[in-house]
């Protein structure tokens, strides 16, 4: 596993130093699952996965509570619904290559102008924080967010460990 941000400081050079959490380290070796399956972000944009703290099988299941889905990881039996679009765009939890770079830039654009038309949009992954993050931040950006507000508004809405992924973080931060 490559190593993840604090999620106390989140290797900000300022607070680093004084972190109880890291040690002044910066860096995260474990992460825990989210509580709920989905979290709004913001009107019409959710943010999720297929893994969550909850002892029911079908916790995750997308019905047809979404008019898009995007699925960075996709699992037989998890849905959608069938008359839901669904985007499936497997993704490493690694940095942005270029390649990689493109099809975070057309989901992002797909995600913001489906929002914009006032569409409800889930975009998941698996434990609903890094890949789901980034193209849900890529899509605030495109929606006016400046990248740091779109860091905070995906960790706020998904908790402390959304977006800790290092290489994602810095993907963001030069948009």
């Amino acid at each position: 596993m490559s190593a993840m941000l604090c999620h106390a400081c989140y290797a900000e050079p300022d607070a680093v130093v004084d972190c109880a959490v890291c040690r002044g380290t910066g860096r995260s070796t474990r992460m825990p699952l989210c509580r709920d399956p989905w979290n709004e972000v913001t009107p019409g944009l959710w943010q999720g996965g297929h893994d969550v703290l909850s002892q029911s099988r079908g916790a995750c299941v997308v019905a047809d509570q979404f008019d898009l889905v995007v699925s960075l990881v996709s699992r037989q039996g998890y849905g959608p619904a069938e008359g839901v679009e669904h985007i499936v765009a497997r993704m490493a939890d690694a940095v942005p290559d270029a390649g990689a770079s493109l099809v975070l830039a057309g989901l992002a654009d797909t995600v913001a102008d489906a929002v914009r038309s006032g569409r409800t949009v889930l975009v998941r992954c698996s434990g609903g924080l890094n890949r789901s993050g980034v193209v849900v931040a890529s899509a605030l950006i495109r929606l006016g967010r400046t990248p740091d507000e779109a860091l905070a508004e995906v960790r706020a809405a998904r908790g402390p460990w959304a977006l800790t992924n290092p290489g994602f973080v810095g993907y963001l931060r030069r948009k």
